[in-house]
């Protein structure tokens, strides 16, 4: 079936060649269209009487120049505009995408395993992404939007949901359900790192320009593009001052600080990471797999305090860690981040991600952190193979994880007050309080992380000092007794969570 706009839907991902061909054609209809209307103008224009005298003569070459003039204006408004939309939208964004993906799944074949799915997935996220984002930006920049951008928007918009429906048929789920698929594989921001903000953001610092401000240094979406990593050729780019991409790099000194001066210090960087003594970068990722990522600091003359959870104002994320990248080459990368306590499977997410985007993972050290608190590495290509293993992801936990729990822990505390009701029940003061308390709290997350605290310290935990934190500011002497009926069952409702 063809859409009103002439572009007919994309059953599959169409291959390089045809999405050329089809954008050939969008423009060649734009000229056309852009012709038509030309002639038109001229057609409807008034026809001057045959001059009487040489005043007359002159009137009319005086219109005629005027009506050239403004013509002339017009074409250049509209190649003012054809410059502008290079830089709105750019097709060839959605070309090198189109590339990785049948060079990907021709490597991966059928998608019959976990790897391939992974890689199938991401490469299939790619496509979904760049083309939701030139969607949005068409769409929201209405004065900045010339024709060639409209031209496009509908081949934007068919490869957008072919994307979406290929990946529902990878994944066993509803196309349209693409959005919520990847939500649950973002993480919060851990019990540690929510602590971590709300001290510094308590706290002020005077910042270049003489502003006392909060140290937190979270940034807006405009300020956070300073520091988003651009792929391109499988290189990572950075824009500069001058607005132009050069090749990043976070391997030098300025990067290497690990000393106690807190204006220089890089905490980011341990000093044990293995990447040969290099320097390192936080990085974060957010759903639409966009990475940044800079020096961090514990306090900074210009910025304050910049932690992982700063690039997105402490929103979700994908994954967050530190990587070592010498001139644009990505050598190095890492899950360690307190604020988000990535597991290894977001970490493997974020190593997909960006194979998927061009980067070259053969040679890259994965690192990452075992339930056991030891340190493991692998290169890349083997990282990715061995995916399936679980590893620690302390508190940060996907939001797919809590809304399953969370609907466990609703059914166990149904089940507890139907059977508290009975007349040969005793329950203690704290269990009718607790139970009345978690059947107020609707958001899944803040039900979950408030179980964890009343059940005290969460068992298994490499950290012998992890003691979950109460989200509502519920006392210590408020956490139920290990042995009631309560904990019990709110214990079973969150084993899979736990079990780690």
């Amino acid at each position: 079936m063809t859409q009103p706009n002439g572009i007919p839907p994309y059953l599959a991902i169409p291959t390089l060649a045809s999405w050329k061909g089809d954008v050939v054609r969008a423009m060649n209809r734009l000229s056309q269209f852009r012709r038509e209307a030309l002639a038109s103008l001229f057609q409807s224009a008034p026809q001057l009487a045959k001059p009487a005298s040489d005043a007359g003569r002159l009137q009319k070459q005086r219109l005629a120049l005027l009506a050239a003039g403004q013509h002339q204006q017009q074409a250049q408004q509209q190649q003012q505009l054809g410059r502008r939309a290079g830089n709105l939208t750019n097709s060839t964004v959605v070309d090198a995408a189109l590339e990785r993906y049948h060079a990907g799944v021709l490597n991966a074949g059928q998608p019959d395993n976990q790897l391939s799915k992974s890689i199938h997935g991401s490469l299939l996220v790619d496509i979904y992404t760049v083309t939701g984002q030139f969607m949005r930006t068409i769409s929201r920049n209405a004065h900045l939007r010339t024709d060639g951008d409209c031209a496009l928007f509908p081949l934007y918009r068919a490869l957008h949901y072919a994307a979406a429906d290929v990946f529902g048929q990878v994944f066993g789920i509803k196309g349209d359900e693409i959005d919520v698929y990847l939500r649950q594989q973002l993480i919060f921001m851990s019990t540690h790192g929510v602590g971590v903000d709300t001290l510094v953001a308590g706290m002020q610092h005077m910042d270049a320009t003489g502003q006392t401000t909060s140290r937190l240094a979270y940034l807006s979406d405009e300020e956070a593009l300073a520091y988003r990593l651009h792929i391109e050729g499988g290189r990572f780019m950075i824009t500069n001052g001058r607005g132009e991409l050069e090749p990043f790099n976070c391997s030098g000194p300025e990067y290497q600080d690990i000393s106690k001066n807190k204006k220089t210090a890089n905490p980011a960087r341990r000093g044990n990471e293995a990447n040969g003594g290099l320097g390192v970068a936080g990085f974060s990722m957010g759903l639409n797999r966009n990475i940044y990522a800079r020096k961090h600091s514990n306090y900074d003359a210009a910025k304050g305090s910049f932690y992982h959870s700063c690039y997105l104002e402490g929103r979700e994320v994908l994954c967050t860690g530190c990587i070592t990248v010498v001139n644009g080459e990505l050598k190095y990368i890492n899950n360690w981040s307190g604020h988000y306590q990535p597991s290894r499977q977001q970490l493997s997410l974020a190593v997909q991600a960006l194979r998927a985007q061009g980067v070259d993972i053969t040679n890259v050290t994965v690192e990452y952190q075992q339930t056991n608190g030891k340190y493991e590495t692998e290169l890349g290509p083997a990282f990715l193979e061995s995916g399936g293993v679980k590893g620690a992801d302390f508190d940060g936990f996907s939001k797919g994880r809590f809304v399953a729990t969370a609907s466990k822990v609703r059914e166990a505390l149904a089940a507890y007050e139907k059977r508290s009701n009975k007349w040969w029940t005793t329950p203690s003061q704290n269990s009718r309080n607790a139970l009345a308390s978690l059947k107020k709290i609707q958001d899944d997350e803040t039900l979950v992380r408030e179980v964890r605290f009343l059940l005290g310290e969460v068992k298994g935990n490499p950290k012998k000092d992890y003691q979950p934190a109460s989200p509502l500011k519920t006392p210590k002497t408020a956490r139920l007794n290990e042995a009631s009926e309560l904990a019990a069952q709110l214990a079973d409702a969150m084993a899979d969570l736990e079990r780690y």
